[in-house]
Order: C-alpha cells, then structure tokens, then sequence
C-alpha cells in the first residue's frame, strides 16, 4: 500500500490537561526515522505492536525527558495506513508538549484536524461512512448514540450502500445489453424487468431517508422544555428529574429568568432539559427587574419554538387563568405533555376540570409538589414515551442515517429513482435517458462511501474537520 502522507505528522491523541497518561501519535513516512532519534535503547530489530520501555531524550543534549512506552506500526498495517509510533508518556499538560515540540524539531509537523482519520480514508483504510462514525462515536453522549455510532463504524451503512450500488450495476449492464442488442439487432427490448430491481431500490432509499429523524434524536438527543406561568414548580421539578439543585427554588414568583439547561438520559438518548421564565400577561413595574423578566419571557418563548417536547406546568393549587387557557391552545398541536403540580396544596381544580377547560384530551400526569416529595416517575415515563414514539422503527436493528449529507445524496438517489420508474412505465423509454437516470444514482451513491470524491479536497475538508486534533 503506497502512503498518502509525504510528511509526517504529530499530535498529542488524550485530551488536554493532568492525568496519568498521554499519548503522543507520529504518522508518515519518516515517522519511525523520527522516533528512533529520540527513544533510547532502540531495539535491534524493533517487533511491530510491541511495547518498549525507555527514556525520551533531546538528541543533542541528551537530555532525558521522561520515561515512556513506545510501540511501532508499519504500513499498511496502522489506523492512517503509514507507517507509525505512539509514544506513551506522562501525563500533564507541560510535558507532553515538551516531547510533541521535540518531534517538531526533527522533521514532524502539526497534524491538522482529523488528518490522522483522513490519512487513513486517503490510503483505504476506511470508507467516509466509517471516518464519520469514528467522530460520532467520539461525540457519543449516550447509549444509542453510541451504539449507532459503533454500528455504523463496523459497516452497516457501507454495506448497504454497497449492495445498493451492485443492484445499480446490474441494471445499467442490462441496459447496456439492450441497447446492443436494440442496435445491431432491431430487437425489441423487455424493459419492464428493470422495474422490479429498480423499486427494491427505491424502497431501500426510502427506508433510509425514513430513518434521518430517528437516526437525528439517536445522535443529537431532544430538547424538553418546561414551561407554564411564574412560581408553578418548574424549577422544583427539573431539580427532582435531574436528582440535584439545578435550578434555584423560591416562593417569590419569577425567580428563573432566564433558561436553566441540563442533560439527563433517558430510554438511551440524550435529553437536554430546560427551564425556563415564567409566561404570564401580568403587568410589569418599570425598574430594571422588569426588563429582565421581560428578556427572559422573550427568550421561553423562543426555547418553546425549538423543544422537541412541551412540559406544560400547572399549579393545581391555584385557579386556572385564561392566560394559561391562551397558553395551551398555542402549544396544543405541538408533543406535550400536562403535569399538575402542588398536589399536596388543596386543590382549586380537578382534572376533568382542566379538560374540559383545555379541551385536553392528551396525557396528564399528577406529581407531588412539597419540597423533597416531588414525584417524577409518570413524567420519565411520558418522555420515555414520547423517545419511543419518535424512534421506533419497523426493524430496530436497521440502519439508521444521522448526517445532513447523507440525507442530502440520498434524497438526490431517490429523485433520480422516481424518474427512471417514470421512464420505465412509459412504454417505451430511451435507453440512453434511462442509464443517465442510473448513472447519476451510482454517482450519489459513490459519494456516500466516498469512493467518487476521494480527490476532492473541499469535501474532505468539511467532513474531517468536525475531528479533534489527534484523531
């Protein structure tokens, strides 16, 4: 395997700051030239994989540096698929950069931005399906995105966009079958055979494309907002979800003016919880408070816009307003969820009360609202619904796309996919028009896997530039 990499590069691979170990990565041709200046005793005849104890050392002082471990990797048998080194030292954010400066010196350069994974995409290590994966799974903040991450590093998008370019294959030297028989014989061609490989694409596009907004929350996770009028127990019960003062508690009304967030994990996905200023139409003073709480009215209402989920607070202690009547009416279409709060407080209202007065025929779920009694279990359980609702899938161990690009070349595949159906339904399609519908699905199918773009830089760019340093 020839190497891409003319140069070689160096970049420290753990993240920054103390700790018991960093790893310092070296890739590229000279890497092994690089490192043998420096590590000290060199083995005789280094074994590949193998991990040697010595002493990182300037060469012209000789001045020991630190004690590490060094193991070796050849080309073609590394991550980038050159020739590298990785040099296990202390950690520390000092002395790690110390060695790194010394590769420098010697010949490395700075490795950019996921130039590590681009190196092995470069030299056919890994498909651009499988780079993406690598910094998903890095970003990973929960169990699904994790495993969808690791599944799609293992293939499984790669795999599927491979089958579907073989049925593509098929077809365009079928085509291409019928338009030497069509010229050289006069025959006439039997194009509605096409039509059955060409819906099984279809319906494997769609069942891609289908799968974004599920494979979007497995990734990303949702946003749950909680919302209602001034001191009905929000923040109480964003600290009794999160089991922590999260948010600041207190009787006097508007004391949250401005939006809390924090993460919790629910059903496997990341969801991100926020509280949020309380919504009401009361006159404000004209003092500087005021233009705060007004600030903070503003910004709920546009965390409102973007929540995946509406946790719509009501004080059951307290009569219902017409502003909270407005309120739901405004919020009704959108996933939500009802929770009546302060149940241990006589209540001013009752449920079928709240309905009928709501016309609200969804979920209300009741919770205890005196301090260190809240209960939380019927509203982990809605959101754990909702998650459920969003994600399933007819097939839950299907491949599942998460990224703006594959969604993008996809929806270019099935585009082209209706057309050719177009063609072959007509009776009697131009054989030429049909295989540039083909050709074009075998090119956008190409550019998922990254085999039709491997020499375009500006792509390349973009997707390894999401990378850390290292990686």
């Amino acid at each position: 395997m020839s190497e891409i990499g003319t140069e070689a590069i160096a970049a420290i691979s753990t993240p920054p700051g103390a700790g018991g170990i960093a790893i310092i990565r070296l890739s590229g041709r000279a890497a092994h030239t690089i490192v043998k200046q420096v590590f000290s005793p060199w083995p005789s005849e280094p074994d590949f994989f193998h991990l040697y104890l010595g002493y990182i050392s300037a060469p012209l002082s000789a001045q020991k540096l630190d004690q590490v471990l060094l193991t070796l990797m050849p080309a073609g048998r590394s991550y980038t698929g050159e020739a590298m080194a990785e040099i296990h030292c202390h950690g520390g954010f000092y002395n790690s950069r110390k060695i790194l400066s010394l590769l420098f010196s010697l010949g490395a350069r700075a490795a950019a931005p996921g130039e590590f994974t681009k190196r092995a995409y470069l030299n056919g290590r890994l498909d651009l399906t499988r780079a993406e994966a690598v910094v998903s799974l890095i970003n990973a903040e929960s169990e699904a995105g994790l495993t969808a991450a690791t599944a799609q590093l293992a293939g499984g998008l790669a795999d599927l966009v491979e089958q579907m370019l073989v049925q593509v294959n098929q077809v365009l030297a079928a085509i291409e079958v019928e338009i030497d028989l069509l010229a050289e014989e006069g025959l006439d061609y039997r194009h509605q055979e096409l039509r059955t490989p060409l819906l099984q694409l279809e319906d494997q596009c769609r069942n891609l494309l289908q799968s974004y907004q599920r494979g979007r929350i497995i990734h990303n996770g949702i946003k749950v907002v909680l919302a209602g009028r001034p001191n009905v127990g929000k923040s109480s019960l964003m600290n009794a979800l999160l089991a922590e003062d999260r948010a600041l508690v207190s009787e006097i009304s508007g004391t949250t003016r401005d939006v809390v967030s924090a993460e919790l994990e629910i059903e496997g996905i990341k969801v991100e919880l926020s509280d949020t200023a309380g919504l009401d139409t009361n006159p404000l003073p004209d003092n500087p408070q005021a233009e705060l709480e007004v600030k903070g009215r503003a910004r709920t209402r546009r965390w409102l816009e973007q929540a995946a989920l509406i946790l719509l607070v009501f004080d059951q202690s307290r009569k219902l307003t017409d502003f909270e009547v407005e309120l739901y009416q405004k919020i009704r279409a959108r996933p939500h969820l009802v929770l009546l709060n302060k149940q241990d407080k006589p209540a001013a209202f009752s449920e079928n009360d709240l309905r009928c007065r709501l016309a609200c025929s969804g979920r209300v779920i009741g919770c205890v609202g005196a301090a260190g009694k809240i209960r939380v279990d019927g509203i982990v359980a809605g959101i754990a619904d909702f998650i459920k609702s969003e994600t399933a899938g007819d097939n839950a161990a299907a491949v599942v796309i998460s990224r703006q690009r594959h969604f993008d070349l996809l929806s270019v595949v099935a585009i082209a996919l209706s057309r050719a159906l177009k063609l072959v339904d007509s009776g009697a399609p131009p054989l030429d028009m049909l295989a540039a519908e083909l050709q074009q699905i075998r090119f956008a199918l190409l550019e998922i896997t990254g085999a039709a773009a491997r020499d375009v830089e500006g792509l390349l760019d973009i997707v390894f530039s999401q990378f850390c340093v290292g990686k």
